[in-house]
């Protein structure tokens, strides 16, 4: 199955073949460990985030320094009434950011951003572990412009 399908049948709320979800709709699809090193000028690897019970249209992962350490960002993906719901909560504390997706939204250590019924939320952790700030607007136009659009499926 490809992505594209794999976000349209999430879309209309069915779910694709046994373990679709875990090969096909993480945030290391939309994310590569280097572009996320880059931005924030750190070697990292994503993770499946500890603790998280995988739930039907949420995916999350956490980027942990190479070297070890604690998690230094968070990237969630949402689908459907749980993404229109984190927009909502989030659009409320954060201003207007453009360039990223069909609605983007930044406040202190998160960006998150629409595209579609995909939504992504990218969180800061661990401050001090960053060498560069200001790469979240990028890495989030990033994630978005890589989120197939539904209007063709």
């Amino acid at each position: 199955m490809n992505v594209l399908g794999f976000v349209s049948a999430l879309v209309r709320g069915r779910r694709g073949p046994q373990g679709a979800a875990d090969d096909l709709a993480t945030p290391t699809l939309l994310l590569s460990d280097f572009e996320v090193s880059r931005a924030i000028g750190v070697s990292v690897e994503g993770v499946r985030a500890p603790g998280v019970r995988p739930r039907p249209g949420r995916w999350e992962t956490a980027y942990h320094p190479l070297r070890g350490g604690e998690r230094l960002l968070q990237a969630t993906v949402l689908a459907g009434r749980t993404g229109r719901a984190v927009l909502r909560a989030h659009r409320r504390r954060g201003k207007p950011l453009s360039h990223a997706g069909d609605l983007a939204y930044c406040g202190d250590g998160w960006v998150l951003g629409r595209r579609g019924d995909i939504v992504v939320l990218l969180r800061q952790h661990d401050r001090e572990g960053w060498r560069v700030i200001g790469g979240l607007p990028w890495l989030l136009a990033t994630a978005l412009d890589r989120v197939p659009t539904l209007t063709n499926a």
